[in-house]
């Protein structure tokens, strides 16, 4: 389909996959719907993955940019295609949940034609999950990611590197980094926090405990060494992770990191970031080993 090609009348992209192959029964068929999606709109895995070509392929309005509050997109409606996007997100998000949306569109053909419940159970309650592997994999392709990503190596470098070209978020870019990647490394996400279990069960008010640098969420790639990664474990106020928090300005270097059950050592790359209304440390943690 060349650039030029008129608009074409609208058609569910999910629906013409699902006639074509049957329905939904594991998450390799969300891969093969995103190289479905891909191939008949005659998008190849260069970068960066151009959706516009999608919604003229299938007759797919673009989507609109709302003061949405509460979700980063919305399918407002399956039959006609209409979907919704959060105007005030930065682009690559934006791009991200409009590949989320276009995910949301196999579901729901699947609802229509196999009717509520032909979803298999382990697909309906992973849902969102799906959605979201499959836009990282429709606007960062395998094929063309990985071999990049082994030529760079995994790092924040390759993280701003990579997001540039395939126009994605960086959270997004290092997340599929991950998922690819063979490496002995994590994503640590921190923010500054009290021990949950401290506020519940003190019976102090906040001004009487201390916020430390907590653990709010983590991802590692398969190959990771360092153990379980417990949410809310908090570090040191003389940790590379604080001074990064404290001051603002990027930091670098070898920490050990205890994590409870055991100490790593790795080496630590840490960036100040801002997630929703708070100030949180992203950091990557690249496993020492002597």
């Amino acid at each position: 389909m060349s650039e030029v090609d008129p608009p074409q009348p609208y058609r569910n992209p999910g629906r013409d996959f699902l006639l074509q192959n049957g329905l939904l029964r594991t998450e390799k068929d969300i891969y093969r719907y995103v190289e479905f999606l891909r191939q008949q709109s005659g998008l190849s895995d260069a970068p960066p993955i151009d959706l516009s070509r999608i919604y003229r392929c299938f007759g797919i309005p673009t989507p609109r940019r709302a003061p949405l509050e509460e979700q980063q997109g919305i399918l407002l409606d399956s039959e006609t295609g209409k979907i919704l996007i959060k105007e005030d997100d930065p682009i690559g998000r934006q791009r991200f949940t409009e590949g989320h949306e276009l995910l949301e569109l196999l579901f729901a053909a699947q609802d229509s034609l196999g009717g509520v419940n032909s979803i298999p159970v382990s697909m309906e309650r992973e849902k969102e999950r799906l959605c979201d592997r499959g836009s990282a994999e429709l606007l960062m392709p395998t094929s063309s990611f990985r071999p990049m990503l082994n030529d760079l190596g995994i790092s924040f470098s390759t993280g701003q590197t990579l997001a540039t070209l395939y126009q994605t978020s960086l959270l997004a870019t290092l997340l599929q980094m991950l998922r690819l990647e063979q490496g002995d490394c994590a994503l640590v996400v921190w923010h500054f926090a009290f021990k949950p279990s401290e506020v519940k069960n003190s019976g102090h008010s906040e001004a009487f405990l201390q916020k430390k640098p907590r653990v709010l969420w983590s991802m590692s790639t398969e190959t990771w060494t360092g153990g379980y990664i417990p949410k809310s474990k908090s570090v040191s106020f003389d940790s590379l992770l604080f001074q990064t928090y404290d001051i603002g300005h990027p930091h670098s270097g070898a920490e050990i990191i205890n994590l409870g059950q055991r100490s790593i050592s790795c080496l630590v790359e840490a960036m100040r970031v801002q997630m929703g209304d708070d100030n949180c440390v992203m950091s990557l943690l690249h496993m020492l080993h002597e």
